[in-house]
């Protein structure tokens, strides 16, 4: 396992100083749910560009930590924050919701939504094309990712 200060500095070049946090204040709001988990994380990472996103995985990976995806926090597919602290290996969370955008795709019949997107953005999107998101459920307004709201769709089918 890779020292936890080499991996950090190695962090901060790929995806600059500012994104890597690792002071318990500034990571509170992404290690405990609205409604589900809360635990301690080495670092929460927060890229701008899915190359650093990739490249930041990459080497949480190689140093063998546990990875944590989080989209906006918000609780409803309670998965995406630390649940305890048992895990047996620092645990790196990467926070996706810097990477945002929607891009209609064959004049909107398709929508390809970056990790970050929110369903509310989605829907304002979609709203002049005459069409909805896939949820509209009132998770909208809570401001939750279009990731979430496709796990919380998987996970109720």
């Amino acid at each position: 396992m890779r020292d936890t200060g080499e991996l950090l500095a190695g962090l901060r070049q790929l995806i600059g100083p500012g994104h890597v946090l690792t002071d318990a204040r500034a990571t509170r709001r992404f290690t405990r749910g609205i409604r589900y988990g809360g635990g301690q994380v080495e670092a929460v990472l927060c890229p701008g560009s899915l190359v650093e996103m990739w490249r930041a995985l990459t080497a949480v990976i190689a140093a063998g930590r546990v990875v944590i995806f989080q989209a906006a926090n918000t609780g409803l597919t309670g998965g995406s924050t630390p649940w305890g602290d048992d895990y047996d290996r620092p645990v790196v969370l990467i926070s996706v919701m810097r990477l945002r955008g929607i891009h209609l795709i064959d004049a909107g019949k398709q929508v390809l939504c970056l990790p970050g997107s929110t369903l509310d953005g989605l829907e304002r999107t979609l709203k002049p094309l005459g069409r909805e998101p896939h949820s509209v459920i009132g998770s909208s307004c809570i401001g939750a990712s279009v990731l979430g709201g496709s796990a919380t769709i998987r996970a109720a089918r």
